[in-house]
């Protein structure tokens, strides 16, 4: 009796033992196996990031112009893979042109998506009327429709006449870009409140500047000027209008080249916070 119930209690043991050794291996498949599906998640999330960024690029120009009367620079640095940053330069008809930036609220695939749609909007309004407030209050519409007033979008646009030598533009809620001519620097700052948030828009002020035949037009988005320094400070508007009131003839390419080496140089060891956008325009007769 007393052997029989020695080897019981051996053969409880071993079949514990048998059930730890058997859950461990269920364990580890089941590991394995969420590890596999988080890769493959984020395999397919990658890809998709792959797919927005692409179809950001082709939100850009494909090439800007660089004559002796006009000349455009652009330059954009995205904080992440997809970003909610776009400019472009569209020509109306052979006098004028519209050179345009913007920035959507949130990041990544959903904002680049966004300005997709944003973009086709503009073009296609751009084909009916060069009206800005017009398409400034479609535009407006269209966003809010389609965001249902969750996201909005800050948006500068210019129409400059070559024949004329005017300016118009719209700023909805963006950072007022820099208009630097001989006479000093001007900031350009009339138009409405940002676009999506309400409809119909309170406000629309088109802003005019004429006698412009010699000038350069510097826009942004807010990741250049709210770059922050080690310190905590921003890099801020009135750093970028001090370059400028000095530098302002040169060319563009290297203005861009300043600033991305005086803001890195600011920054120290910061990362950048956000998409930085610079789309310069030069007009020299």
């Amino acid at each position: 009796f007393v052997g029989g119930l020695g080897y019981e209690e051996h053969e409880h043991g071993e079949s514990i033992k048998f059930i730890q050794a058997i859950s461990n291996i269920i364990i580890v498949a089941i590991e394995n196996k969420k590890l596999a599906r988080k890769q493959l998640e984020q395999e397919a999330f990658r890809k998709e990031l792959e797919i927005a960024s692409d179809v950001q690029q082709f939100l850009f120009p494909d090439s800007l112009p660089n004559t002796d009367i006009l000349k455009l620079e652009a330059s954009y640095l995205p904080h992440d893979l997809v970003g909610g940053d776009y400019y472009d330069f569209v020509p109306i008809n052979k006098n004028q042109f519209l050179i345009c930036v913007a920035d959507v609220s949130g990041k990544g695939i959903p904002a680049a998506l966004m300005m997709s749609n944003f973009q086709a909007s503009l073009r296609t309004l751009l084909r009916q009327t060069p009206n800005l407030k017009e398409i400034v209050e479609a535009l407006n519409f269209q966003v809010l429709e389609n965001t249902k007033g969750e996201k909005f979008i800050t948006f500068f646009a210019g129409i400059y006449d070559l024949s004329l030598k005017t300016l118009v533009y719209v700023n909805a809620g963006h950072n007022a870009p820099l208009l630097c001519t001989k006479e000093g620097i001007r900031l350009l700052e009339d138009g409405c409140t940002v676009l999506g948030a309400m409809h119909p828009l309170p406000f629309i002020n088109e802003g005019f500047v004429t006698d412009l035949d010699e000038f350069v037009l510097f826009c942004f988005t807010d990741g250049l000027t709210e770059t922050l320094s080690e310190s905590g400070e921003e890099f801020g508007s009135a750093r970028l209008q001090e370059y400028f009131t000095k530098n302002y003839q040169k060319d563009l390419k290297t203005i861009h080249q300043d600033i991305i080496v005086d803001l890195d140089g600011f920054k120290g060891r910061n990362g950048y916070r956000d998409d930085i956008t610079m789309l310069s325009c030069r007009v020299n007769f």
